[in-house]
């Protein structure tokens, strides 16, 4: 009876070692979709101001884009680099009642290197875009 005992004593260790792999993949898994989500969130936002902006303003000052990249960047001060995010904005003329698309990406590297090395490249872009009509 002793040797039977003595020779499952490791087993336990093992599925623990084995479920704790599964279990803390999830759990980072989890923790880098949420910044992933937390990012896009931001990054919609940054474009939905921008695009605000430039439909009240473009019209009315041809070189709305200086007021535009002020907005964005207010925005996206939650991220943790927001000086690398790259944005764009449809090129004028600007007339009333057409529209005006603001686009904004970021890329998103995750933490856990696990994560990493899941994805192709290592790094998300996350991009947001919206059109407004010009006032």
């Amino acid at each position: 009876m002793r040797r039977l005992a003595r020779a499952t004593d490791g087993q336990a260790t093992v599925e623990l070692a084995i479920v704790l792999l599964v279990l803390t993949t999830m759990v980072f898994g989890a923790l880098e979709i949420g910044r992933g989500l937390n990012t896009w969130v931001i990054v919609t936002q940054a474009a939905r101001e921008g695009a605000r902006t430039a439909a009240a303003r473009c019209t009315v000052d041809p070189g709305c884009t200086t007021d535009v990249e002020t907005r964005i960047t207010e925005s996206l001060a939650g991220l943790a680099a927001p000086q690398t995010a790259r944005w764009s904005l449809d090129p004028g003329p600007y007339q009333s009642g057409n529209g005006v698309t603001v686009s904004v990406e970021y890329d998103v590297a995750p933490v856990v290197p696990l994560i990493t090395a899941m994805i192709p490249g290592g790094i998300l872009t996350v991009r947001g875009a919206t059109t407004m009509r010009l006032e």
